[in-house]
C-alpha cells in the first residue's frame, strides 16, 4: 500500500472532510456573531470579564496564557484557540502573538525533550503509535533541515516534536524548525482571533480557508517527500 493512502497518515491531512466540516462550523458562527448584536454584546462581557482578571496579576495571566499556548503544542485534543481572542482584546495583535508563538514553541521543546529522554512508550500515550513510527522512518532517513521544517508546517506540531525527539534529531536544528515553523500560524491566529472580536466575519473565513489550502500544500508537498524516502 501506498503510504499516502495510510489511514493514520489521511487523518492528519487538512483538507480532511471531517476537518472541512469544522470548519465551515467555525465561519458560520463567526459570521453569526459578527452580524448579531446581542450575541458581540455576550462575547465583549466576557472578554470583558477575562480582561480584568489579567489585569488583576498580569504576570499570573502571561505566564497562564503561554502554559496554555505549550500545552496545546504538546496535546492533539487541546487547542489554544478559545485563548487567541482573550489575549487580543486584552494585549493587542503584537503582545498575543508573541507570547502564542514562545507558548507554542516552549511546547514543542517540552515534546522534544519527553520524547527524547523518556521514549516511546511515553509519546504512545499522547501520540497514535502508527503515526509516530511511519514519521519516524522519514525523519530517520531525510534530514535535511528544509524538510524538517515542511515537517513541522505540515502536521500538528505534537507530531513532529515527538518523533524528533525519538530519531534524536540535533536539537539545535530541532529549535530552528519550530521557532520558524510556528510563528507564521501564531500570527495567522492572532489575524483570526482579531476579525472575530472586531465582527469582521467575512474576513476570518476567508483567511481561515487559506491557512487550510496552505496547510494542504505543504502536507501534500511533504507527503510526496515521505513517499519518495520509503521507495529509496
Amino acid at each position: 500500500m501506498a503510504p499516502s493512502r495510510n489511514p493514520e497518515s489521511v487523518s492528519h491531512h487538512p483538507l480532511r472532510p471531517r476537518r472541512i466540516a469544522a470548519a465551515v462550523v467555525v465561519i458560520i458562527l463567526a459570521l453569526v456573531v459578527s452580524h448579531s448584536d446581542a450575541l458581540h454584546r455576550v462575547l465583549l462581557e466576557g472578554l470583558t470579564l477575562a480582561e480584568g482578571g489579567i489585569r488583576a496579576h498580569p504576570r499570573a495571566g502571561a505566564l497562564l496564557f503561554l502554559a496554555l499556548a505549550g500545552l496545546s503544542a504538546m496535546l492533539a485534543f487541546f487547542s489554544s484557540a478559545a485563548l487567541v481572542p482573550i489575549g487580543v482584546y486584552v494585549w493587542g495583535k503584537s503582545t498575543t502573538c508573541l507570547l502564542l508563538w514562545v507558548g507554542w514553541t516552549l511546547g514543542g521543546v517540552a515534546g522534544y525533550w519527553m520524547a527524547r529522554t523518556m521514549g516511546r512508550r511515553v509519546v504512545g500515550w499522547l501520540a497514535p503509535p502508527a503515526t509516530i513510527a511511519r514519521y519516524e522512518q522519514f525523519a530517520a532517513k531525510e534530514a535535511r533541515w528544509p524538510f524538517v521544517l515542511l515537517f513541522q508546517i505540515a502536521l500538528p506540531s505534537e507530531i513532529p516534536s515527538y518523533v524528533l525527539g525519538l530519531v534524536r534529531y540535533p536539537f539545535h536544528l530541532y529549535l530552528a524548525a519550530v521557532t520558524v515553523g510556528e510563528l507564521p500560524f501564531a500570527a495567522m491566529a492572532v489575524y483570526l482571533g482579531q476579525a472575530f472580536v472586531a465582527q469582521q466575519g467575512m474576513i476570518f473565513g476567508g483567511v481561515l480557508l487559506a491557512g487550510l489550502l496552505l496547510s494542504a500544500l505543504a502536507w501534500k508537498t511533504l507527503h510526496r517527500r515521505v513517499e519518495t524516502v520509503a521507495r529509496a
